[in-house]
């Protein structure tokens, strides 16, 4: 017999805790600035950016699944959207602009630790309950400069594998090592 927990929220811990393997490959950007792990059969970019506050990113996509969704590794090197100093109040601009901007239902938000770095994060998913749909965590923590944060987001498309793409994607994320080259 099985039973059905589809209306239970998944939170950031279950998806840490949760055991999956998967063959990574080490990237790094271009000028050294940052790398990460991430699945070996994904594809990744450099990204431009037209806003002037992200300084450089990249993004690594997985490949389509049998539906067509796939899932999304983020990582942005920002200059605070807020002029915010320091990393709270960083994370309270985040939080003013999803109460005010953002059409998805939060999960949970919070400091947290990655790589024994600090680091808040919001949890977000789509609130239209459509198959597919994407949910969200993203990290913000300090870079070596002052004023200057890393984005890391992991996007999952809210599928019968979400669980398991989602715990790839945050052990891809907790690979992320600032190489602090400026």
């Amino acid at each position: 017999m099985t039973a059905s927990c589809s209306n239970r929220q998944n939170t950031l811990d279950n998806y840490a805790n949760y055991s999956v393997k998967v063959t990574k490959q080490k990237i790094e950007y271009p000028n050294g600035d940052f790398s990460i792990s991430i699945p070996i059969n994904w594809e990744w970019t450099v990204e431009d950016y037209e806003n002037k506050n992200i300084l450089f990113g990249i993004d690594a996509v997985s490949n389509p699944d049998k539906d067509g969704f796939v899932d999304i590794l983020s990582i942005q090197k920002i200059k605070s959207f807020g002029d915010r100093k320091d990393l709270e109040s960083e994370f309270d601009y985040y939080l003013e602009l999803l109460e005010t901007n953002w059409d998805a239902k939060v999960i949970e938000t919070g400091k947290t630790n990655l790589l024994n770095e600090e680091a808040y994060f919001l949890h977000t998913k789509s609130n239209t309950e459509t198959y597919g749909e994407i949910e969200t965590v993203s990290f913000v923590l300090e870079s070596e400069t002052k004023g200057v944060f890393f984005n890391l987001t992991a996007s999952a498309s809210q599928t019968d594998e979400l669980k398991k793409n989602m715990a790839i994607l945050i052990q891809c994320l907790r690979t992320f090592k600032m190489n602090n080259s400026g």
